[in-house]
């Protein structure tokens, strides 16, 4: 009883902090096979940095270091870690660099059990499956 009326009291007096921990939700969600110049792939052969996330269309570019892999009920998993932004890929991201957890796509598939997002500009990316060598499109 006295655990309700704490509760009580906070969402009334203080109603961030009794709402502080819910998580933001994953919206909107678009699926990466309706923008240009987005690419996933599942592994970054040459280099060893695990999974990979390209953006080469500017308009679609977070400005962030690091972009949230999240599972389908919007927890966090991961993220991809900014390697370069460069020509003529843009700006590319890896699992296994700056806040990655080094994960194989497969990992993120088993986590995510079934598909991923992937933090976007004011939106989520929807990787339908983690697992496929490579999903989206850029030009080169």
């Amino acid at each position: 009883m006295k655990l309700i009326f704490t509760l009580l009291f906070l969402m009334v007096y203080f109603p961030s902090l009794a709402f502080a921990a819910a998580p933001k939700p994953c919206a909107p969600v678009i699926s990466i096979t309706s923008l240009r110049g987005v690419l996933y792939k599942n592994a970054n052969l040459h280099g060893g940095r695990g999974p990979t996330f390209l953006v080469q269309n500017e308009k679609e570019r977070t400005g962030k270091r690091s972009i949230l892999i999240k599972d389908k009920n919007c927890k966090d998993i991961s993220a991809f870690g900014l390697f370069a932004t460069d020509k003529p890929y843009g700006a590319r991201y890896y699992e296994g660099v700056r806040g990655g957890k080094y994960h194989s796509a497969k990992k993120l598939k088993s986590l995510s059990k079934g598909y991923i997002l992937v933090e976007g500009k004011n939106k989520w990316i929807k990787i339908p499956d983690p697992t496929v060598e490579r999903i989206g499109n850029i030009s080169k």
